[in-house]
């Protein structure tokens, strides 16, 4: 494989949480080989919120597709923030659940699409103490309802739904970063 090098980047768009960049690359030879946007993110963090051998759900509409998606608590990892600091806010936020012994699960880059995005998602396993009040970002639609099931059915509909095409729950499918994130927590046990 040929050693590419950036030659141009030109900003496209910019979000206060991501941004668009088309970028353009040459080989060795200054020879140019191709031109690609690309969205710049910061890093996520995916969390796997446990009680009694019980993974907390919710369900979030995604504005992207249009439609509702069961998924886990997530959300970008701020300035300053640990992946395990930025997995207890993000839980609190999107579900009112305060959680304690948050441990970062996966080591190293976990880009999920890195022919669109740089985002690299980190997963947290954490353990439910308390709970408070839901306090959503003003760009968040999350059901307030929290859905609890056990460890076992939710691997079971995560392989129903991979496999079979069957939605995950309630006529809903789970969207890939929680998939991912629950794939790596069920490899760990």
């Amino acid at each position: 494989m040929k050693k590419l090098t950036m030659t141009n980047e030109e900003r496209v768009f910019k979000t206060p949480r991501m941004e668009g960049v088309k970028v353009s690359y040459a080989d060795e030879q200054g020879n140019y080989v191709l031109t690609h946007t690309i969205i710049r993110s910061n890093p996520s963090v995916a969390v796997v919120v446990r009680k009694d051998n019980q993974i907390a759900l919710i369900q979030q509409f995604r504005s992207t597709t249009g439609q509702n998606y069961v998924e886990i608590p997530a959300g970008v990892i701020n300035d300053g923030e640990t992946e395990e600091i930025a997995a207890i806010r993000e839980t609190r936020e999107e579900t009112g659940l305060l959680v304690k012994d948050a441990y970062s699960l996966v080591k190293g880059p976990s880009l999920l699409d890195p022919s669109k995005s740089d985002e690299n998602y980190g997963v947290v396993v954490a353990e439910v103490y308390g709970q408070k009040a839901q306090m959503l970002d003003e760009m968040e639609l999350i059901d307030s309802k929290i859905f609890w099931m056990d460890e076992k059915d939710v691997f079971a509909r995560v392989k129903a739904q991979l496999y079979n095409g069957e939605p995950f729950m309630n006529g809903l499918f789970m969207s890939g970063h929680s998939l991912y994130a629950l794939m790596a927590y069920m490899m760990s046990k």
